[in-house]
């Protein structure tokens, strides 16, 4: 049996562009050797009922042989600061700060940390098994000292804790009291003599917070004994500060007026959309997040009565830590690749291969802004792709056998990454403290969006570069993140722009210049569903990542916690873009409206579709056909997700729906955001918003819409050998939308109506 685990790799950047170059970075298990090439992907689905695995080598790249070794990943987030002396030379010292410990499962935390792990010298701050305050004390010289309060913090509840060391006097005290609902939760701990530690200046050691160092045996640092929860206002003090004045110094947003007492205090409500830690105290001494920790996260302060940060910012002063965040796995680059200057844009991998052993490792060539090669433009749903990056859902969400209806099947990519928890979550994902994740980066091996038997997205896709290879039309792919850095400026040098199977992460930018390229004149096709959904942040201090956060409303495998809707990216409301008034019908007519993953169905054409102006969509279609019912997700063109018509949503006044579903059945379940009482009346056999709608708009300048409102649509052109009536409608509605003359479709009083028309 070939294993596509036993090579992981990625590609940085994961978007790039003809005469750019690209790292390859790889981890080897027991392979000695392999080989590597550079392939387009033509199609990435092996299912032999369709086109088939299909890619087409690079001879002008030169292939590699390379060593086979092992790289390791160390998640984890923490907040480093590199001292220049000042906190070196603390060795009487007063730590304070709020806490919020999210898991308690017997695993000693780290809180803060000055520690050299090679001679156990410093200190290291933090949770012991028990869950209890505990301080680890190291000379350098082989003597240790440890204390712990042997009474655990509570879980999800905020303490104030508060660690004094006297390396000069030998005294160490450690204290923690629960916010104020429960005065009664205090304890504390102290310990004459330090049984012979002399600190004397402390290691030459990065100051961690969340965590402490390690070291490889190449003598890269990373972190180990993660914290899982909130940190707030941490402060470092003069060991001979007041009990109350230190308790005022954590409260307090002025930490100056505090005078030579302060040694560091640490706000973490300022740059929250960065990787800069701000230091309010004396020294500056101002540090670094590592590994995309959560900000713009609640603080011991919150109140309730602001759920923006922007607004509120001192009562966003948390950073919330876990053990699992993973931004960069930090691999060392395996080989770099130039690529040609004329290499055509699409999806494309480093194919590796060794005895045994076959693997992609996925990345975009995109077409140059300003060079288009082709009128129409695909666009790589590069946002989503890392949406669902590595989702553990299938194992995680006690739902998937449900809606599937079927005992879960799983890839070996799928397996693997069960039982890998280091490489990384998808943003439907939650932590091991159960929060959700709100982040997901392209630099970890990225197991989802590769050739395989994991389909959503990614995969699904690739069938419509297939169909348009075998149509032989030429076309650019583009991507979500090219979208979002050029905007109108790219997508106006195409006739057409293509989303396909399942646009579901969109940004503000993305947003506006589809928008926009629709209003002047730009045609789009939308040959998916549940498209345009979720609000999605961009970060040019994050630039590999993506950050959503699900809010309380929309279909969600979590639910955000109170107060923290607002990404920390932008500031942005976050969650659904219907609830900030964007539903996705005002963009492409339709809108997300049910799940349908039992099986799918097929459409039936409405009396509207008739009409002389929208005879061009169905030339070669016969009135009274079934549309779709076929295909490789379900035996139909409708099913996964669907989108419906709905003008009290904002589908445009002129849209006109051409062909609606039938045979929905019950397993057809209306979306979350669509009811506001349980009903029985929730599934297609009695509701009648569970539905998928055709439909076609006419915009300003001769611009047009065209929405198909599935996600198995594009799973259903290769049916027959590409020979079927779903096929035979999207060509003709290609071909007319790259016709440049002017494409009107008459509003119709009708059209307004619930579906947009009767079925025929």
């Amino acid at each position: 049996m070939t294993s596509a685990t036993r090579v992981l790799g990625y590609v940085d950047p994961l978007m790039c562009g003809g005469g750019d170059h690209v790292a390859v970075k790889l981890s080897c298990e027991d392979i000695p050797s392999y080989r590597a090439e550079i392939v387009r992907l033509i199609c990435a689905d092996p299912d032999p009922r369709g086109p088939g695995l299909r890619y087409e080598t690079i001879d002008t790249v030169a292939r590699v042989t390379g060593v086979g070794r092992r790289q390791a990943i160390h998640p984890g987030s923490f907040v480093r600061v590199d001292d220049s002396g000042a906190l070196r030379r603390a060795t009487r010292f007063a730590f304070a700060a709020m806490v919020f410990p999210t898991l308690l499962d017997g695993r000693a935390q780290t809180i803060a940390s000055l520690w050299d792990p090679a001679t156990r010298h410093g200190y290291a701050i933090g949770l012991d098994e028990a869950g209890a305050l505990a301080l680890r004390i190291g000379d350098g010289n082989g003597t240790l000292a440890s204390l712990s309060t042997a009474t655990p913090l509570l879980a999800r509840t905020w303490s104030f804790i508060t660690v004094r060391v006297d390396g000069d006097g030998g005294r160490i005290e450690l204290t923690h009291a629960c916010r104020a609902e429960f005065p009664g939760i205090a304890t504390m701990a102290s310990w004459e003599g330090l049984a012979g530690v002399k600190l004397g200046e402390l290691p030459a050691m990065p100051f961690m917070l969340a965590a402490e160092p390690a070291r490889e045996k190449s003598g890269r640092l990373f972190a180990v004994h993660a914290f899982n929860g909130k940190i707030d206002r941490p402060r470092i003090a003069d060991v001979s500060i007041a009990a109350e004045r230190l308790r005022a110094l954590v409260e307090s947003d002025d930490a100056l007026a505090f005078g030579d007492e302060v040694i560091a205090a640490w706000d973490f409500a300022v740059d929250i959309p960065t990787t800069r830690i701000h230091d309010c105290g004396p020294n500056a001494l101002r540090g670094t997040s590592v590994n995309c920790p959560a900000r713009g996260v609640t603080g011991h302060n919150w109140d309730g009565s602001s759920e923006d940060w922007r607004a509120a910012p001192k009562q966003y002063g948390a950073i919330h830590f876990h053990s699992d965040d993973l931004y960069d796995c930090g691999w060392e680059t395996d080989f770099e690749v130039t690529l040609p200057q004329a290499l055509r844009s699409g999806f494309y991998a480093v194919r590796v291969t060794a005895p045994g052993c076959e693997t992609f490792v996925p990345f975009f060539v995109s077409a140059r802004s300003g060079a288009p090669a082709a009128p129409v433009a695909v666009v790589a749903a590069t946002a989503t792709y890392l949406a669902y990056a590595n989702t553990h859902v299938k194992f995680d969400s006690l739902n998937s056998e449900n809606l599937f209806e079927s005992v879960m099947q799983v890839s070996e990519q799928e397996a693997y990454l069960n039982e890998h928890r280091e490489l990384g979550y998808s943003t439907y994902d939650i932590h091991a403290d159960g929060s959700g994740v709100f982040y997901s980066s392209w630099l970890r091996p990225l197991l989802t969006a590769q050739p395989g038997l994991y389909t959503f997205n990614y995969v699904n896709d690739t069938h419509l570069l297939a169909w348009l290879e075998t149509l032989g039309q030429s076309y650019d792919v583009i991507t979500d993140h090219d979208i979002h850095r050029h905007g109108l400026t790219l997508l106006s040098q195409y006739r057409v722009v293509i989303t396909v199977s399942h646009p579901e992460y969109f940004s503000t930018a993305m947003w506006d210049a589809l928008f926009a390229y629709q209003q002047n004149g730009g045609r789009h096709m939308y040959l998916g569903g549940n498209g345009f959904y979720w609000r999605t942040g961009f970060s040019d201090a994050f630039p590999a990542a993506i950050e959503m956060r699900r809010g309380i409303t929309g279909v969600r495998t979590w639910e955000g916690e109170p107060g923290e809707s607002q990404l920390g990216f932008t500031g942005e409301p976050g969650g659904l873009w219907r609830s900030v008034g964007r539903a996705p019908q005002q963009l492409c007519g339709v809108g997300f409206s049910a799940t349908i993953f039992n099986r799918s169905t097929y459409y039936r054409r409405t009396a509207q579709s008739r009409r002389e102006d929208l005879a061009f969509i169905f030339a070669g279609v016969g009135e009274d056909e079934r549309i779709g019912d076929f295909g490789l997700r379900g035996g139909g063109a409708a099913g996964l997700e669907i989108d419906r018509w709905d003008h009290v949503l904002g589908s445009p006044p002129n849209s006109v729906v051409v062909a609606t579903t039938e045979a929905v059945g019950i397993g057809g379940l209306l979306s979350v955001e669509e009811f506001i009482t349980t009903t029985r009346a929730l599934d297609a056999e009695q509701n009648g918003k569970v539905r998928a709608d055709i439909c076609i708009f006419a915009t300003p300048r001769g611009g047009a819409v065209f929405s198909v409102g599935s996600i198995a649509w594009p799973t259903s052109l290769p049916h027959n050998g590409g020979d079927n009536n779903v096929a035979r409608i999207t060509a003709n509605v290609l071909r007319r939308f790259l016709d440049p003359a002017a494409l009107v479709v008459a509003q119709a009083p009708e059209a307004r109506g619930e579906g947009g028309g009767d079925v025929g």
